[in-house]
């Protein structure tokens, strides 16, 4: 026999057991429906004849009250929710980093847009990493400079280009969310 009759052997013989299992379940899985409708509306039954019985109170005001519950704990879920859904660092989007102004936005849990602005003036910055791709230089830093405020230097990050900078500071961020 060859390989490819033994798997379409072996394939029909596991498609006739499913087969024969599913239609073994089909009457139990049908009592069961059946059973689980009847009780359902045996309960609805009772729910409604019991609204019309003598007590204290009427069984509409029993009705009500209930409604009345079931509304208020929906709204009190939904509120609860709600405060789960938006952190409250969602609203943190600008701070005073490394001597300079930083604004960004938040993508998810992920900081976007993230740059730096002028202390002085609010002008965007630019950056120069010139020290980190110079072995003249015993410190890799780098600078942000304004070009607005006489191309001062208003800040610095020490230990890289301006990758690593931008990377200090979305670490400085995560810091200061986590300490509070």
């Amino acid at each position: 026999m060859s390989n490819n009759s033994i798997k379409s052997i072996r394939n029909g013989v596991i498609a006739s057991v499913v087969a024969g299992v599913i239609l073994l379940l089909i009457p139990q899985v049908r009592e069961l429906s059946i059973t689980a409708a009847k009780s359902i509306w045996s309960f609805c039954i009772w729910c409604w004849d019991s609204m019309f019985q003598d007590y204290s109170f009427s069984g509409w005001f029993f009705l009500l009250l209930f409604i009345l519950a079931f509304i208020g704990s929906v709204v009190i879920l939904i509120n609860i929710a709600d405060m789960f859904k938006q952190p409250e660092h969602k609203d943190y989007v600008s701070d005073n980093i490394f001597d300079v102004n930083w604004r960004w936005d938040w993508r998810g849990v992920n900081i976007s847009n993230l740059w730096c602005y002028c202390p002085t003036c609010d002008a965007t910055l630019v950056y120069d990493d010139s020290t980190c791709h110079s072995s003249f230089y015993d410190r890799s830093e780098t600078k942000f400079i304004c070009e607005n405020c006489n191309r001062q230097t208003m800040g610095a990050v020490a230990g890289g280009d301006k990758s690593y900078a931008l990377g200090a500071v979305k670490r400085e961020i995560d810091r200061r969310i986590r300490v509070g």
